[in-house]
């Protein structure tokens, strides 16, 4: 039988008496309605929410739980004045664990930890008069980003086939405690072919605007090309854009190690590489 469904069949048992016998004995049985080797089936139809829940863990291997590390160095290139050079860089880890509830429209939660800390020019595009003396002038260069950032979202999906990720975040930055949050909406399959839409917003550090698409070049093998409008790692900072484009090896295991490459620039005369690494683990 493949479920959902109901097999059931009638039979009869035929009675016979024999010589001295005071009981009536068993002569067989007869198949009323279909039999042993083939019985009647009748299908259970599953509820909409049942069959979404069941294709969503079947895409998913039948694993709720994911952890996931990921890390990379954006660089924007070095500035220069005279004798002065400060560069234009930051780094970025995340580590969170998510669960699929899958009792929609709440589809996954998530928290996680975030480090963004790098140096930067004190001004929004160029060196700052300051730096005329020299790079380790005061204001000449500034120490940007944080250490602690612990965040929490939401993976709502009230249609299949479409999701909003919205994350709060807490971060201890240069200045104190600040906040921000994330919004994603996505279409498709966020392992797979999708297309992405979202912002991120970091007190005192910067936002983020983006747009990604993702798609399976191989069976296994997704890859996502995005395209980024930032300030980060500091909000005074002029907006630069990044193109990325990632690669993810999923294991039989569970395991995925993803590798990203691209490029950012504030202006068309200087810029940098973009490079990354992540794994994640499902289970």
């Amino acid at each position: 039988m493949t479920p959902p469904g109901l097999e059931y069949f009638l039979i009869t048992t035929a009675t016979g008496a024999t010589a001295g016998a005071t009981e009536p004995v068993s002569a067989g049985t007869v198949d009323e309605f279909a039999s042993a080797v083939q019985p009647h089936l009748i299908a259970v139809q599953d509820s909409p929410q049942a069959q979404r829940k069941s294709r969503d863990l079947a895409r998913a291997l039948g694993r709720r739980s994911r952890i996931r590390v990921a890390g990379e160095l954006v660089d924007y290139g070095t500035r220069t004045d005279g004798a002065a050079e400060v560069t234009d860089r930051y780094y970025r880890v995340d580590a969170d664990f998510g669960y699929r509830l899958l009792t929609y429209p709440l589809e996954e939660i998530r928290f996680g930890y975030t480090r963004l800390e790098g140096v930067v020019p004190n001004a929004p595009r160029d060196l700052p008069a300051a730096c005329q003396a020299g790079a380790e002038s005061a204001g000449c260069k500034l120490d940007a980003g944080y250490k602690v950032g612990g965040w929490f979202e939401l993976g709502l999906a009230p249609v299949e086939g479409v999701r909003f990720d919205l994350r709060g975040l807490f971060m201890a930055n240069q200045q104190g405690v600040a906040v921000g949050g994330r919004g994603e909406l996505r279409v498709g399959v966020a392992d797979a072919n999708h297309l992405a839409l979202g912002v991120e917003y970091q007190e005192k550090v910067g936002t983020t605007a983006y747009f990604r698409l993702g798609w399976l070049a191989l069976p296994r093998l997704p890859m996502a090309a995005t395209v980024e409008v930032t300030d980060l790692p500091a909000s005074l900072r002029s907006s630069g854009v990044r193109l990325l484009y990632d690669v993810f090896y999923p294991l039989p295991s569970g395991l995925r190690l993803g590798l990203r490459a691209g490029y950012a620039a504030r202006d068309q005369f200087i810029g940098g590489a973009t490079g990354g690494l992540s794994a994640s683990y499902d289970f």
